[in-house]
């Protein structure tokens, strides 16, 4: 086998290799995106949570979503720490279950102020988009619980 012949083989390979590759790529591609756009609008679960919130921002820096930190009731227990229950949530920017965002919000810091215990019904779907939030614990609804 003389030296032309090893490179055409050679290159051969590089070219079969390579299209493999771009096919595995936009498969990969393909189907990450159509995980994220089928699970973005699939409720994997929802529920309710009571505590009082801790923290609660709106932040960003090329996507502005609300956040929050809420302190359940009893006790974490993780190896050798044991803390307060945090429960970290987010807001829907979508709002996709036809929630007020901006009434979320304003009962949130209401309860915050009020050092007011809460009851927090909240959905979380399959996979989030970074624009809609950054938990994937997204609240429907805010109540103050009373004593």
């Amino acid at each position: 086998m003389n030296d032309a012949d090893w490179a055409f083989r050679y290159n051969g390979f590089n070219v079969f290799l390579g299209r493999w590759a771009r096919t595995l790529g936009l498969a990969a591609a393909l189907g990450w995106g159509t995980f994220q756009g089928v699970g973005n609008d699939y409720v994997y679960s929802e529920g309710i949570r009571t505590g009082m919130i801790n923290k609660f921002s709106h932040r960003g820096v090329v996507w502005k979503t609300y956040e929050g930190e809420m302190a359940l009731e009893g006790i974490a227990s993780r190896g050798n720490y044991t803390g307060a229950n945090v429960w970290r949530f987010s807001l829907d920017n979508q709002a996709r279950h036809g929630e007020n965002v901006d009434d979320l919000a304003q009962k949130i810091r209401t309860s915050l102020e009020a050092n007011q215990k809460v009851k927090v019904s909240y959905i979380e779907p399959l996979t989030t988009w970074p624009w809609r939030s950054e938990t994937d614990y997204l609240v429907v609804k805010v109540e103050p619980v009373q004593k």
